[in-house]
């Protein structure tokens, strides 16, 4: 009986063994694991076990979940807490009340919460998750480097769309508080206080009012949903400081059952909150990834239009040359931005016709603004040329001036053009592919006249602004009288053509260059040979420029530009370091009459061409500070200055006779100055015969005003005496209109001397004689209309960054081998986008 007995009890032993190691078995993935972390993974995914224990023995207790069943003999027990690793007595008669009251108290469970809470919000998925992690894992690296500064949520205790607009902040692992995502504002949130403040204070934040205006505004959740266990949400909130990554609850990992546990590396795959995560349950991880490519592809779609667009607006404004696009290393930055785009698929003739559309839009929006404008325009022209040596070619650059309706100063180009060109010029059919522009089709008449016509301004033409070079050209005058005989220019062209002033001034210096350089040429340089040889003499000379608020001329500069600054140099170097070897008491006399003209000269035309674009007022004090300073120094007691001087008046008094209308009419109609100003300068100046140029201004003004109130008088949609009074009235009110017309014309006669009667303005440093006459356009509505024509009447056709230099505007030379009507769209379109 004992053997069988024995025998009997161990097969009993070794069935009931079986039995616990096969339920053991189906409980986890995770049951082998030991380590503290992987044991608080299982309490919180569950054991896999309890559905098959629960089925078996009828326990459906959700206590379960949170412990291990023990089997003996085939039956339960004891329960092991999946937290502390505590075993209690669980019998069938026990009850469950005790392990309810365990997990109560249990002092591991809330740290092992805690750390599974981080573990799952780790915003990536392992998409190899029969793959044991080891620690080469790309995961454990990311998890062990970030995790320890991310606080989250809890996703049970999140189900209500409140928290999708607030950040829950956690203190010891227990929610005490939520910020708003919107305002950053702190409110209470703990477990018992319900969430209806939180939905109170989203009805009255003012941070979040604001978004909301917004079309399409999204408001970030900083809690996960929980709705289904296949969906990845990222959303990143604020919380104390820091971004707070919130995730699905999902597995990170799975440990392998497979006995080959060699550590093997597997790549990582980053799932945007969009995409599902790869499980039994969605398409295959090929599908995801041809899934995520599609997504990724609409999201990146680019306009080509409007990519070419915008490359084009960069080479206008820019400068760029065309072929940029065709550099390859212009192609691989713009492939590495987005594959999407075909860089390749662009080249320079491509780019070349995006500018030429942008221009056609860009001028069709100005010809409108244009139109709209009921006032006269100004033209200023000039000339450019290609950069490089000996160009063959120079071009004609029209710019128009004009005050709109809101007395606002426009200046803008309107017209590019063939000045000149050799007809020999075969280097540029063959370069350019362009053909010569024949002789007949060069020139200011065709460039001015066809801009005229193109713009319509046939009508609205007072004045063309011009260098010598154009001034004198033989077109220019056909041009005039082209326009006075279609009755173009009011007054019949008195105020039309008008000599550049900083042109002007160049004349007159260049007429005495020998004559400066004779006198102060030795002097200036072996000041610098001397004060440049030594590093003393070097820091010293730096250190006296540097006091100096005086730009330094470029190295294109004119000639006469650098002579001034190495003078105003020679003598703040004197005044700062005293030497009676500098140079001799004669010398210093004869430079200093030489550097007071041309400082003259330099702060004039620095004044006249800046690009704030100055008003006509202020050309005829400047022009009389030159006349001022040649009139001073002519008295010179030096023979040779005295010389000098008297020939660069006879090149002033010419200029004067030809300009003094134009500069002396925009002056009366400054309310500081009016008439009384002119004939107090013009009676000291030339005594006996200033009454001839008092007399001669005062009827072209009066001439011009009886022009303009005569425009007014015979609007174009008149009708004429005899259609309108075809039929005999017995009781006709025809004189009672005359006398009401003869009436007006006396008040609009009076206008202007009421405007030179009336007392002058106070003169003050910030006065704006644009405000001024808008203020008083129902006083004087006809003098108004003449100012904003006369006053928008430029004395220089180029700016003053062009104006000391030597070769003037000039063109790119990538730019200058393309052909005409290119080079007007890259010219044209760069001043309209400035």
């Amino acid at each position: 009986m004992r053997p069988v007995s024995f025998w009997r009890i161990l097969r009993s032993a070794m069935l009931c063994a079986a039995m616990e190691h096969h339920i053991i078995q189906q409980v986890g993935e995770h049951e082998e694991e030991e380590e503290d972390g992987m044991r608080a993974e299982a309490a919180f995914e569950g054991v896999h076990s309890h559905n098959t224990f629960r089925y078996k023995h009828k326990k459906r207790s959700k206590v379960w979940e949170e412990y291990k069943p023990v089997f003996l003999n085939g039956k339960v027990q004891f329960a092991e807490c999946l937290y502390c690793r505590s075993r209690m007595s669980c019998k069938d008669s026990n009850g469950t009340s005790h392990l309810w009251r365990h997990q109560k108290i249990c002092p591991a469970k809330e740290d092992a919460a805690f750390r599974r809470l981080k573990d799952s919000y780790f915003p990536c998925v392992l998409v190899n998750q029969s793959e044991p992690v080891t620690p080469s894992d790309p995961v454990n690296q990311i998890i062990s480097e970030t995790l320890d500064d991310i606080n989250s949520v809890i996703p049970n205790r999140f189900k209500s769309k409140v928290w999708r607009e607030f950040s829950p902040i956690y203190v010891e692992g227990k929610l005490q508080a939520a910020d708003c995502v919107h305002c950053r504002k702190r409110l209470s949130a703990n477990k018992f206080g319900g969430r209806s403040h939180l939905s109170r204070h989203l009805l009255t934040c003012q941070a979040r009012r604001g978004y909301s205006n917004q079309k399409g505004t999204l408001y970030p959740s900083s809690a996960p949903n929980l709705k289904s266990t296949g969906q990845d949400e990222l959303s990143p909130a604020l919380a104390n400081g820091k971004v707070q990554i919130a995730e699905h609850s999902s597995k990170l990992f799975r440990s392998s059952i497979s006995a080959d546990t060699s550590p093997i590396v597997r790549p990582i795959q980053v799932v945007p909150a969009h995409q599902p995560l790869p499980s039994q349950d969605f398409p295959s991880l090929k599908k995801q990834r041809t899934s995520l490519t599609t997504t990724t592809s609409e999201m990146r779609k680019v306009d080509q239009g409007t990519a070419y667009q915008e490359l084009a607006r960069m080479i206008v404004s820019h400068g760029y040359p065309l072929s940029i696009v065709e550099h390859e290393e212009m192609r691989r930055f713009v492939k590495n931005l987005n594959p999407m785009v075909h860089a390749d698929a662009v080249s320079h003739n491509d780019m070349e016709g995006h500018c030429c559309a942008l221009f056609q839009k860009e001028k069709a929006k100005l010809m409108d603004q244009l139109t709209l404008s009921s006032r006269r325009v100004s033209l200023s022209a000039s000339i450019w040329t290609p950069d490089g040596a000996e160009p063959t070619v120079n071009y004609l650059c029209l710019t128009a001036h004009f005050i709109d309706n809101n007395w606002k100063v426009h200046r803008m180009i309107i017209k590019f053009g063939m000045f000149r060109s050799s007809p020999t010029d075969v280097e540029r059919m063959i370069h350019y592919k362009e053909a010569c522009v024949p002789e007949s089709e060069c020139g200011a008449y065709n460039v001015v006249w066809d801009a005229i016509r193109d713009w319509n301004l046939d009508h609205k033409l007072l004045s063309l602004t011009s260098v010598g070079e154009v001034r004198n050209d033989v077109s220019s005058s056909k041009l005039k009288e082209t326009l006075v005989e279609k009755k173009c220019l009011p007054i019949r062209g008195k105020l039309y053509n008008v000599a550049c002033v900083d042109d002007v001034l160049n004349t007159i210096v260049s007429k005495v260059q020998q004559n400066i350089i004779h006198l102060v040429g030795d002097m200036v340089t072996q000041f610098f040979v001397a004060h440049t040889s030594s590093l003393l003499n070097q820091q010293q000379l730096m250190e006296v420029i540097s006091q100096m608020s005086l730009k330094c001329p470029q190295e294109d500069a004119k000639w006469w530009h650098k002579l001034y600054f190495r003078l105003e140099v020679f003598f703040h170097f004197n005044k700062s370091f005293p030497s009676e070897e500098a140079a001799s008491p004669e010398d210093v006399i004869v430079a200093e009459s030489i550097c007071k003209i041309l400082r003259t000269f330099y702060r004039v035309i620095e004044v006249i061409s800046t690009s704030s674009s100055p008003t006509a007022n202020m050309y005829f004090n400047e022009i009389w500070k030159v006349r001022t300073v040649l009139q001073e120094e002519a008295s010179s007691e030096h023979a040779e200055i005295t010389v000098m001087v008297t020939e660069m008046q006879e090149t002033f008094n010419e200029y004067w006779q030809n300009s003094y209308l134009w500069l002396c009419i925009p002056v009366i109609l400054d309310p500081r100055f009016k008439f009384s100003f002119i004939e107090f300068r013009l009676k000291r100046a030339f005594g006996l015969q200033s009454a001839s140029y008092l007399s001669d201004i005062r009827e072209t003004l009066q001439e011009l005003f009886n022009e303009y109130c005569s425009s007014v008088d015979q609007p174009n949609g008149c009708v004429p005496k005899s259609e309108a009074f075809d039929i005999d009235y017995s009781d006709s009110f025809e004189d009672w209109d005359q006398h009401l017309n003869e009436q007006a014309s006396r008040q609009k006669s009076m206008e202007l001397d009421n405007y030179l009667e009336d007392g002058l303005v106070p003169r003050k440093d910030d006065f704006d004689i644009l405000n001024w006459w808008m203020c008083h356009t129902t006083k004087y509505p006809m003098l108004a209309a003449i100012v904003q024509d006369i006053l928008v009447m430029p004395a220089s056709a180029v700016q003053s960054a062009a104006a000391f230099t030597s070769s003037g505007p000039v063109i790119p030379k990538h730019h200058s081998m393309l052909n005409v009507k290119t080079i007007e769209a890259l010219v044209c379109t760069r001043d309209w986008m400035r």
